[in-house]
């Protein structure tokens, strides 16, 4: 059996999905706050929350392989809630994992790292409560595997991809951009995430999990643009607290078979096509 934590969520989603086209039994412990119980149709269910230690160890028990994805994920400051999930939850999450002898695959964060290009041996500077509470959660993980994901999009997700393919593609072309446009950040498709996430049932150690590459956000109205064949008006408004430019290196990861496949132009047409009612 293998459990996954937030496994009604998008990347969860799609992670239980690949888990059970591999052929395996799947658990999913969500407390459902943004999930949706019907993504994740055929796994056994658990409607729990990670901050309670009695849901998390019914939820471990029998478990071999742990996917911790449940946390707050708004990059911005959210103070003790995101504290309590992403860390408080995350040491629940290990401690019962430990108990019952189960292997950690844990999701973390470029946000870790703040500012600028990171490989795996660069420090940690997080700027905002989500990278904080991501590099202490890190912590307490004293074996496992740690994917530090960049900016994961792909069709069902809410990042600023789909915001923006929405606004542009299906709308009227309003989209909102927070600060100049100019900062950069490195997009990864959820597909290849969710591949990397299960190499971590092999291996061991910390991987950023992103492509390399870093896109502004004015390239990527362009892109979508293009892609869309559809123009945007774009909205400027004060930014608090971002990231100006982020992008991972991904040697290390390369070194246990994986790199990403899809590229971002394939990606944005991905989901410009489910969101106008084709299949992805």
């Amino acid at each position: 059996m293998i459990l996954v934590t937030g496994g009604a969520g998008f990347i969860g989603s799609h992670l239980v999905k690949k888990l059970q086209k591999a052929g395996n039994d799947v658990r999913v412990l969500d407390d459902l706050s943004s999930g949706k119980k019907e993504n994740v149709q055929g796994a056994e269910f658990i409607r729990g929350d990670v901050k309670s230690e009695i849901d998390v160890s019914k939820a471990v028990k029998g478990c071999e392989y742990v996917f911790h994805l449940a946390a707050l994920i708004d990059a911005r400051d959210m103070g003790d809630d995101v504290f309590k999930v992403n860390f408080l939850g995350s040491k629940n999450v290990f401690a019962a994992a430990q108990r019952h002898g189960a292997k950690v695959i844990f999701t973390s964060s470029a946000a870790v790292y703040g500012e600028g290009t990171a490989g795996e041996e660069s420090s940690l500077k997080p700027l905002n409560d989500y990278g904080k509470s991501k590099a202490k959660a890190e912590k307490l993980l004293k074996s496992g595997f740690i994917a530090r994901l960049f900016n994961v999009y792909g069709p069902g997700g809410k990042s600023v991809i789909n915001r923006f393919v929405k606004g542009i593609c299906a709308g009227n072309g309003d989209i909102t951009i927070y600060g100049t446009g100019l900062q950069t950040r490195d997009y990864v498709y959820v597909d290849d995430v969710v591949d990397a996430l299960m190499l971590g049932m092999s291996n061991e150690g910390v991987y950023n999990v992103g492509t390399g590459s870093e896109t502004s956000l004015l390239n990527l109205v362009t892109m979508i643009e293009r892609s869309c064949g559809a123009g945007a008006s774009i909205k400027f408004w004060e930014a608090k607290n971002e990231i100006q430019r982020s992008k991972a290196v991904i040697t290390k990861i390369k070194t246990i078979g994986w790199s990403p496949k899809v590229t971002l132009e394939a990606g944005i047409g991905r989901i410009a096509s489910a969101s106008s009612g084709h299949s992805a």
